[in-house]
């Protein structure tokens, strides 16, 4: 029964269903279930599918937002009745740089982030280097994750590692780069991290921090 229950609210996840998913997640409760075991059975899998199809290109960002929704939503069903919160794999501060305001994609890589068990301090758009460094001194972050969809705006991902490195913070904070303007080879040559979208950077840092994911095959069905 507790497997039944764990598979049907990874499929409400998936397909975006909160109605199916809080109804499920009240049934959980009352059946006294391991609530962290659920939501890392479940509500991550579950998540971990959408990620899957959205890199295939069979999901796109509407298909995201909705599954989050349901996440949230049944999130907030258990968080009365978790014994603790569960545990963050790790902090990140996400931001666009200073001269650009498409963030677009940089949403869509922190809602992947967020449900993906990360702590995400969002800085926004057009964000001056001090700021980043200010955030992740503030948070104790582990990760910095920049973005920026136009080339001019480069220098200013070059002027961010620059201030890194000024402040003797560079070695102890996991660098990555995305965005429209930036690439494999810049990041290279800067000597940071590359993601081409918000399920890259997930496994990115899932395997920096060692992190299992489990095996899941094809879209999770209700």
């Amino acid at each position: 029964m507790e497997m039944n229950l764990i598979e049907k609210i990874a499929g409400a996840i998936v397909n975006g269903d909160s109605v199916l998913a809080v109804m499920l997640a009240k049934q959980i409760v009352a059946a006294n279930m391991d609530l962290n075991d659920v939501i890392l059975r479940g509500l991550n899998q579950g998540m971990h599918v959408v990620g899957e199809l959205y890199e295939k290109r069979e999901y796109f960002l509407p298909n995201i937002i909705v599954a989050a929704d349901a996440l949230y939503e049944t999130l907030a069903i258990f968080k009365p009745y978790l014994k603790q919160a569960p545990s963050y794999k790790a902090t990140v501060v996400i931001g666009v740089v200073r001269g650009d305001i498409h963030d677009i994609g940089k949403n869509i890589t922190k809602l992947f982030l967020e449900t993906a068990g990360y702590k995400v301090v969002d800085c926004g758009r057009n964000v001056p280097a001090e700021q980043f460094i200010e955030a992740l001194v503030t948070h104790d972050a582990q990760v910095l994750a920049l973005s920026t969809l136009m080339s001019p705006t480069l220098q200013s991902i070059y002027d961010v590692v620059k201030l890194l490195e000024q402040r003797s913070l560079r070695e102890n904070v996991f660098v990555m780069i995305g965005g429209a303007a930036t690439s494999e080879e810049f990041a290279k040559e800067i000597g940071v991290f590359y993601f081409k979208d918000g399920f890259a950077a997930i496994k990115l840092l899932d395997e920096h921090f060692g992190v299992v994911k489990p095996e899941v095959q094809g879209k999770v069905e209700q």
